[in-house]
C-alpha cells in the first residue's frame, strides 16, 4: 500500500533542499510557492536569546517559500525537528505554486507562548545565514 502524501511549505532555513531531505527523506516534488496574507517574522525565541523564523497572518503581506511533497509519515521526524507541540504547531494553509493553483499545505507557525517582539529588546537578531536558506 502507498504511502499518503501531503504538501509542506517551507519558509527560512526549510527552504535549502539538503537540510529538508535530511529531515524528511524523500522528496517528491517541489516548487517555489508563496502563502498569501502572512508575513515572515523572526520572533520565535530559540537557545541562546536569539531570534528564529516564524509566520503570522498579516493581510496583503506573502511569504515566499518552497512547497514541498512528502510522505505523510515524514511529519513524525519534522515535528520532532520542529518541536511540535512546544515550540511549533502545524497548520493547513492554501499555498500557491509559482504558474499554479492553490493547493492545502500543512506549515509550521510558532506557538504564541514562545514569541516575542525584536523592539521589546528580550531578542537578539539571528545571525546571517543565507548558506543554510538557498542551497
Amino acid at each position: 500500500m502507498a504511502s499518503r502524501t501531503v504538501w509542506h511549505f517551507a519558509y527560512s532555513s526549510n527552504m535549502n533542499r539538503t537540510q529538508m531531505r535530511s529531515r524528511v527523506g524523500n522528496v517528491l516534488e517541489e516548487h517555489n510557492a508563496h502563502l498569501p496574507n502572512y508575513e515572515l517574522r523572526f520572533n520565535k525565541k530559540i537557545r541562546g536569546g536569539t531570534a528564529g523564523a516564524n509566520i503570522q497572518p498579516a493581510p496583503g503581506k506573502t511569504v515566499y517559500g518552497v512547497l514541498y511533497k512528502i510522505e505523510e509519515n515524514a511529519f513524525r521526524s519534522l515535528d520532532r525537528y520542529e518541536g511540535v507541540p512546544e515550540h511549533y504547531r502545524r497548520i493547513e494553509v492554501q499555498v500557491t505554486p509559482d504558474g499554479g493553483q492553490p493547493v492545502p499545505a500543512q506549515i509550521y507557525i510558532a506557538s504564541s507562548i514562545v514569541c516575542l517582539t525584536l523592539i521589546s529588546g528580550k531578542l537578539r537578531p539571528p545571525p546571517a545565514r543565507p548558506d543554510r536558506m538557498f542551497q
